[in-house]
C-alpha cells in the first residue's frame, strides 16, 4: 500500500520549485513551465508569455488565475485546498484559513457499535504459526466478520471462491454461529493482490465499464454468499483511476454505478454492502466518496500500512524509522472524509494485528526517525520482510527483556533490538488512539487481520478492552431446570415471520435444503426496503427439510409439492404465470398446514366451497391465498377449508390486519404491512384493494389474515437438555448414534482436505434414503452442523462449554471409546500441534470404530520410534541461517502446501476394522515383499502451514498396486486398496499408494549414530492415488517448463489419508523425529508389530539409498557428494525453486530411482494411460 505522505511532501517540494532558477529552454522542469525568467512553476506568469520550455503543463488546481486554460481543474478533488502555485493539499501550507470542520462528540456517550475483523482466507496454509482456524476466533469480541478475499474469473467475470483451500475455509466459517447466532458473516472480494499484474488487474474496471458483466458479477456474488450463508460484501478495489493500480479515467463514475446496482441488488436480498477505503490523498482522489456514501453501509478506512520498506528508496519520504499505524497521519486521512461531510456513522476505521519492521542504519541510533538500510527481518510466522505479527513482536519482547517506549502523539509504541526496529499497538496505544477517535462521533473499527492473533486472542481482548466494549457474557448453556408443571407447552406450526421482525422466541429460522440461506420471501415486505419474512419453526420440534418447488426458467411456474411434503408457503416471484411452493417434509411442525387447502379461485368463493372430502370448516377468502397465488382475478377468490377441528393455530379470534405498528410515518400510513404480530400465526394475504371487501380502508400492499394463539396446554417438560445450543447438539448426537454409519455410507460427505460437492451429495444421500429406508435426519446439513459443534468442544477454552462435553462423553466416547473423551482428546491435541483438529475429529465421526486404536496407534508411533534430537534455533529465519541455494527461474506450482495441511490426521488404518479399507501394516508387508513394487521416489517441498513447522522438503514414495501401472491386477491387489464408497467417487481404483516422508528443516534432521548417519522426519503420510497427473513449473518471464508425472493428490476427500506424527516439544526446544533406518529405542512389544514393521521398511529404504546418500544428495549443496553424509550437512538444504549447483540437477522437477547406489531420473513428463479393468 502506499504511504499516507508520499503526495503531500511531494507537492511541499513542488511549491519549492516556484523559487528556484533552474530552467532554460533546454534544461526542463521536473514539474511546471519555464518561466521568462528561468523558474518553474505554473499559471500565466509561467506557463503564458515568454514561458521557454514545458509550457503545455497544467496545474492540479486553479488558485484563481483568469480562464480555465492553465489548469487541469477549478477545484481540488475532495474538496482539498488549491495553493496559490495550483497544487492540491490538505497541511497548512495549503489550507490556512480553510481548516476541516471535524464532528465532535463525548467520547463517554459514543459507544462502539460495530467491531469489523477481517479473517485471511488463507492465514492457515501460507504461515508456520499464529494462523487462526475459524473456529478458534475468540467468542465475542467482533460484530462482524469479513473472510478474505473471494475471486473473479477473468474471463467469465463470475465471483468464484478460488481455490480448494479457500472453500474449505468459506464452509468452515459457519461455526462461528454456534455460539454467536447473531455474529454477522461477511466476505470480501478484490484485495491489493487482485490488481496487481497478472489476469485480473483490470477486472474491477471491465466489470464496472459493463452492465452485462456487472449483472454476472452480482448475480455470481449472491450465489456463493447464499451457498455459505454470508450477511454482506465488502468490495475491496484498490484502486480505481491509479495508473499504477491498473486503474482508467472512466473509473470513477463507472464505481459509483457499480455501487449503486450492487447495493440495490443486495438489499433486495437483505445483504449488507461495505468498501475499502484508502486513507492517503494519492489514491482516495480518485472514488467520489459522497456519490458512493449513499450506496454503502459503511467504509473501511485503511488507516495503516502508512509507512513501510517502499519508502526507503522514495525521493518523496525517504529511509528512515516511522511507525505504519501513527495518529497523526491517521487523522489527515480521516480529515478527507469530513472536508466532504461524510457520516462518522459510516466511518470504520482500520487497525491493524501486525507491524511494518526496518532494519537500522546505525543500531546507536534507534528512535523514530532514525535512518534504515532495509525491511525488517521476516518473522519465524509472518515469513515477510519487513512484516512482524503482533504474537510475534511480544515474543521477542519477552524473550530479550525488551522495553517498548510510548510515544503518546503518535498513539505507538517501538522497540528495538540489535539492528531491528518495529512499531505495535497494544491496548494503551489502541485506547489513545480510540478516545481520539470517538470523540469525532467514530462508533466503528475494523481489524487487519484477526486470523493474525494468538490462540488465547490476546489482541482481541486488548482491542475490546481499549475500546471500552464491555466484554460478553459466554452464553449459559446450561439453560434453567424447572419444575414439570410450571411449564407450558411451547408453538407447534411452523409460520411465517413479519417483514419486522425475526423469528418469535421459541422460533428458529429453516434453512433451505441444499443451500446456506434460509427460506425467506421478500416480495411482502417490498415496500420496506429490506426487509423480508422468514419460514420459522418451534425449536422445541424436529426441523422440517423445506425447498421451493415450481419455478421454471420459462417463467411458467407450476407450484404443489411431492406426495411426502406440505405446502407451506407460496410466492409469486420469478413466476410469469403460476406460482412457487415452499415445500417441507412432513413433521409435527408442517402437519397443521396439511389439514387446510386453499381451494381454486371462484367467483362463489366463501362456506359454500368447504364441502370437498374432509375440508368441511371455512377459515376465509383471499384473491392471493397464501400469498404467493397470481390475483384471481375481478370478483373472484380462493377459499381457505381446514378439517374438522381446524388446526389450533386457526382456533382462536382471527381477522384482517392492515398494519401492526412498525411503519408509522406519514409517507408509509397507507402501506399494508403484510404481518402479524409475533404472537399471532398468518394464515393468508389479501392485496390492499380488496379492505373494503373486508370493511377496511384501501391500502398500499397487501393484508394479513392473523388469528391469536389458543389456550396453551400443560405437557411434560423434557428436563435433561438446557440451553438452545445444547438441545439441538443432543439431538444431533442422537441423530448420528441412531445412525452412526450414515456419513460413510450413504452421504460420503467430502472431508476437508477435498472440494465441497454439496448438491450432488445431498441428491446422492436423498436416493439413499428411499432406497435403504434411512433417517430423515442423515443430511448433510446435519453431518456439517453436528462437526462444527464437536470442533468447538476442542477450540473453545470456556469452562461452560461442560454441557456439551458431557454430552460429547456420555453419548459418543461413552458408547465407542473412552480415549475419545473430550480431556482425552484435547491432551492428544496438545501432544500434536500440527494436528488440524476439524479433520482428526472429522474422521473419528466418520470411523468411530477405529477412532481409538488410531490415537493408541498414534501415541505409540511417538512413543516407540520418535526420540529427541536438539533444534536448531528454532525461532531463526530459515532462508538466511542455512546454507540455501536458490535459483529465481523455477518455481514449483504444486502448492504442495495446500494439500498436506488439509490431510493431517492421526487415524491410521494400521488396524483397520472394515473390510473396506486396507491396514498399513499389511500395505508394509506387501512393501517389503515386493508385492506392491516401487514405482518411482521424488523429492518435493511444503510451504508453511499452521502448526510449528518450518517450510522444508519431502519424500514421495510411490507404490504401485498392480503388475503394471494402469492394470489393476483383479481381487489379489485389491486387499491393498481402499474401496470404500468414497474412494471411487473420483473415477477408477486406487493405482499408487503414496508415502510422504516430512523434514523440517529448523531440526538438527540428519544425526551420524555408530558410524551411519540417519535421516529424521518429523511425520509420515500415507493416502491412495486413483491416477496420474502433468506437472508445470514456473520458469523465467512466467514462463511454464513441464516436470515429471506423478500420481495425482489432490483427491484427499475422494483417497483419505493416514498420517503418523513424531510432533514438535515447544517446551525445551527438542524435536522428536523418526530416524528412518535406524535402530527403535524401545522394542514395540507384542501389542504393535506394526511398528516392528515400519521400522524394518525404513531399513529397507536406508540400505537402498532412498533415505541415504544417493537420494539426500539430491537435495543438499555438499562440496564432495562421494563424502559420507553428516550432521554439518543439516545447512546445505537446497530450496525447491533452485537448481543444485554441486549436481547440476533440478531435483525437485523429476522422479527417480536409486539402481546399485547411483540415481536413474524418469524425465517422462507424459502420465501413464490408467485403464480400470474391472
Amino acid at each position: 500500500m502506499k504511504s499516507l505522505w508520499v503526495p503531500l511532501v511531494a507537492l511541499g517540494v513542488l511549491v519549492g520549485f516556484s523559487t528556484q532558477q533552474q530552467c532554460s529552454l533546454t534544461q526542463l522542469c521536473e514539474a511546471g513551465c519555464c518561466s521568462s525568467a528561468g523558474f518553474c512553476g505554473y499559471g500565466p506568469e509561467y506557463c503564458g508569455k515568454g514561458c521557454q520550455s514545458t509550457c503545455d503543463r497544467k496545474a492540479d488546481c486553479n488558485p484563481g488565475w483568469d480562464g480555465s486554460d492553465w489548469s487541469k481543474r477549478d477545484k481540488c478533488p475532495l474538496n482539498v485546498c488549491c495553493s496559490p502555485h495550483g497544487f492540491c493539499g490538505f497541511t497548512e501550507e495549503f489550507c490556512e484559513g480553510n481548516e476541516v470542520k471535524r464532528p465532535s462528540c463525548s467520547v463517554g456517550d459514543t459507544l462502539v457499535t460495530r467491531v469489523v475483523g477481517y479473517y485471511e482466507g488463507w492465514a492457515s496454509s501460507k504461515r508456520s504459526c499464529y494462523g487462526l482456524m475459524p473456529e478458534e476466533i475468540p467468542y465475542g469480541q467482533y460484530t462482524h466478520i469479513i473472510f478474505s478475499f473471494l475471486t473473479v474469473n477473468p474471463e467469465t467475470f463470475e465471483v468464484t471462491a478460488g481455490g480448494q483451500d479457500t472453500q474449505v475455509m468459506l464452509s468452515r466459517m459457519e461455526a462461528i454461529r454456534i455460539l454467536q447466532p447473531d455474529i454477522k458473516l461477511w466476505v470480501a472480494v478484490g484485495g491489493w493482490a487482485f490488481n496487481d499484474p497478472g489476469p485480473t488487474q483490470t477486472v474491477f474496471s471491465d466489470v464496472a465499464a459493463s452492465p452485462q458483466k456487472t449483472t454476472k458479477f452480482i448475480k455470481s456474488l449472491l450465489a456463493t454468499m447464499m451457498r455459505y450463508g454470508f450477511d454482506g460484501v465488502d468490495i475491496d478495489w484498490e484502486y480505481p483511476v491509479a495508473e499504477d493500480r491498473h486503474g482508467r479515467d472512466e473509473d470513477y463514475e463507472n464505481i459509483v454505478t457499480f455501487m449503486r446496482n450492487l447495493k440495490t441488488r443486495m438489499s433486495f436480498h437483505v445483504k449488507g454492502v461495505s468498501m475499502t477505503l484508502p486513507a492517503s490523498y494519492w489514491y482516495l482522489q480518485h472514488f467520489d466518496i459522497k456519490a458512493l456514501e449513499k450506496h454503502v453501509d459503511w467504509f473501511n478506512l485503511m488507516t495503516y500500512d502508512i509507512h513501510g520498506a517502499w519508502d526507503i528508496d522514495n525521493k518523496w519520504t525517504g529511509p528512515w524509522a516511522n511507525a505504519h499505524t501513527n495518529l497523526t497521519e491517521i487523522q489527515s486521512g480521516l480529515d478527507l472524509l469530513w472536508r466532504n461531510e461524510i457520516s462518522p456513522k459510516k466511518v470504520t476505521i482500520g487497525m491493524s494485528y501486525y507491524s511494518r519492521s526496518f532494519t537500522l542504519a546505525d543500531p546507536s541510533c534507534n528512535g523514530v526517525g532514525c535512518r534504515v538500510s532495509s525491511a525488517g527481518a521476516a518473522g519465524r510466522c509472518s515469513g515477510t520482510a519487513g512484516v512482524l505479527l503482533h504474537p510475534e513482536i511480544q515474543e521477542i519482547v519477552s524473550e530479550k527483556g525488551l522495553k517498548p517506549v510510548l510515544n503518546r502523539k503518535a498513539a505507538v509504541k517501538t522497540v528495538s533490538w540489535d539492528n531491528q526496529w518495529v512499531s505495535f499497538d497494544d491496548t494503551v496505544t489502541w485506547r489513545l488512539k480510540a478516545n481520539h477517535l470517538r470523540s469525532q462521533c467514530i462508533e466503528g473499527f475494523m481489524v487487519w487481520a484477526i486470523s493474525q492473533d494468538d490462540k488465547k486472542g490476546t489482541n482481541a481482548q486488548a482491542l475490546t478492552k481499549a475500546l471500552g466494549r464491555p466484554v460478553r457474557d459466554f452464553p449459559n448453556l446450561k439453560g434453567k431446570t424447572e419444575k414439570p408443571e410450571m411449564q407450558l407447552s411451547g408453538p407447534k406450526t411452523c409460520r411465517w415471520s413479519s417483514c419486522f421482525e425475526g423469528c418469535p422466541s421459541g422460533f428458529k429460522e429453516v434453512q433451505r435444503d441444499g443451500h446456506k440461506e434460509i427460506m425467506l420471501d421478500t416480495t411482502h415486505c417490498k415496500n420496506f426496503g429490506t426487509k423480508m419474512s422468514r419460514l420459522c419453526c418451534p425449536m422445541s420440534s424436529n426441523m422440517p427439510v423445506c425447498r421451493w418447488r415450481g419455478h421454471s426458467n420459462s417463467g411458467k411456474c407450476k407450484g404443489g409439492c411431492n406426495q411426502d411434503e406440505i405446502e407451506v408457503g407460496t410466492i409469486w416471484a420469478g413466476c410469469k404465470s403460476g406460482y412457487q411452493s415452499a415445500c417441507c417434509t412432513k413433521t409435527e411442525s408442517t402437519a397443521g398446514y396439511g389439514k387446510c387447502m386453499w381451494m381454486p379461485c371462484s367467483k362463489k368463493a366463501g362456506k359454500d366451497m368447504c364441502v370437498f372430502g374432509t375440508f368441511k370448516d371455512f377459515i376465509t377468502t383471499s384473491s392471493i391465498a397464501s400469498g404467493g397465488w397470481q390475483s384471481c382475478g375481478k370478483n373472484s377468490k380462493s377459499t381457505l377449508c381446514c378439517e374438522s377441528p381446524p388446526p389450533d393455530e386457526m382456533s382462536g379470534i382471527c381477522g384482517w390486519v392492515q398494519k401492526t405498528g412498525h411503519s408509522n410515518s406519514f409517507e408509509q400510513s397507507l402501506i399494508c404491512e403484510a404481518s402479524c404480530r409475533d404472537d399471532q400465526f398468518r394464515v393468508g394475504l389479501e392485496s390492499g384493494d380488496k379492505a373494503p371487501d373486508h370493511g377496511k380502508e384501501k391500502c398500499k400492499g397487501e393484508m394479513a389474515y392473523c388469528c391469536d394463539k389458543s389456550s396453551p396446554k400443560v405437557p411434560r417438560y423434557d428436563r435433561d437438555t438446557g440451553s438452545a445450543q445444547a438441545k439441538e447438539f443432543k439431538k444431533l448426537m442422537a441423530s448420528y448414534m441412531d445412525n452412526p454409519t450414515c456419513p460413510a455410507t450413504i452421504l460420503f460427505p467430502s472431508l476437508t482436505d477435498s472440494q465441497p460437492e454439496a448438491r450432488s451429495l445431498e441428491a446422492e444421500s436423498r436416493q439413499y434414503e428411499i432406497l435403504r429406508g434411512r433417517a430423515q435426519d442423515c443430511t448433510l446439513d446435519n453431518w456439517s452442523r453436528l462437526l462444527n459443534y464437536v470442533v468447538l468442544l476442542f477450540t473453545t477454552k470456556q469452562l461452560a462449554m461442560s454441557p456439551l462435553i458431557k454430552i460429547w462423553d456420555d453419548d459418543f466416547a461413552g458408547s465407542y471409546d473412552k480415549i475419545l473423551e473430550q480431556k482425552s482428546l484435547q491432551e492428544y491435541f496438545g501432544e500434536s500441534p500440527t494436528e488440524d483438529v476439524r479433520v482428526t475429529l472429522e474422521y473419528v465421526l466418520y470411523n468411530p470404530l477405529e477412532a481409538g486404536d488410531g490415537i493408541r496407534n498414534s501415541k505409540a508411533f511417538k512413543k516407540d520410534l520418535c526420540t529427541e534430537s536438539p533444534m536448531n534455533n528454532r525461532r531463526r529465519n530459515i532462508d538466511e541461517e542455512i546454507n540455501i541455494i536458490q535459483h529465481g527461474e523455477l518455481v514449483i506450482m504444486d502448492d504442495e502446501h495446500e494439500i498436506d495441511r488439509r490431510i493431517i490426521n492421526a487415524f491410521s488404518k494400521i488396524t483397520s476394522k472394515t473390510k473396506t479399507q486396507p491396514k498399513l501394516q499389511a500395505i508394509i508387508q506387501a512393501i517389503r515383499g515386493r508385492i506392491l513394487p516401487l514405482e518411482y521416489a521424488r523429492w518435493q517441498w511444503y510451504n508453511a502451514r499452521t502448526g510449528h513447522h518450518q517450510p522444508g522438503p519431502f519424500l514421495e514414495l510411490a507404490y504401485r498396486i498392480g503388475p503394471r501401472i494402469g492394470v489393476n491386477g483383479g481381487r489379489g491387489f485389491d486387499q491393498y486398496r481402499d474401496n470404500n464408497p468414497t474412494s471411487t467417487r473420483g473415477g477408477g481404483r486406487n493405482q499408487f499408494i503414496l508415502f510422504h516422508m516430512h523434514i523440517d528443516p529448523s531440526t538438527q534432521w540428519l544425526q551420524r549414530s555408530q558410524g551411519t548417519t540417519f535421516l529424521g522426519i518429523t511425520s509420515l503420510t500415507m493416502y491412495h492415488s486413483n491416477s496420474a497427473t502433468s506437472t508445470y513449473f514456473r520458469g523465467a518471464n512466467n514462463g511454464y517448463i513441464q516436470g515429471g508425472w506423478r500420481a495425482i493428490n489432490h483427491q484427499e476427500g475422494v483417497t483419505g489419508r493416514t498420517k503418523l506424527s513424531c510432533e514438535l516439544l515447544p517446551t525445551n526446544n527438542h524435536a522428536r523425529l523418526w530416524w528412518v533406518g535406524s535402530q527403535s529405542p524401545a522394542s514395540a512389544g507384542p501389542q504393535n508389530p506394526w511398528l516392528d514393521d515400519l521400522r524394518l521398511w525404513g531399513q529397507d529404504l536406508h540400505a537402498q539409498g532412498y533415505v541415504s546418500r544417493p537420494a539426500l544428495n539430491l537435495i543438499l549443496n555438499r562440496p564432495n557428494p562421494n563424502a559420507e553424509l553428516g550432521p554439518e550437512d543439516n545447512r546445505r538444504l537446497v530450496l525447491n525453486n533452485a537448481i543444485n549447483p554441486s549436481l547440476e540437477v533440478e531435483p525437485y522437477r523429476w522422479n527417480f530411482r536409486v539402481e546399485n547406489g547411483r540415481i536413474v531420473f524418469d524425465k517422462n513428463t507424459k502420465p501413464p494411460r490408467i485403464k480400470d479393468d474391472l
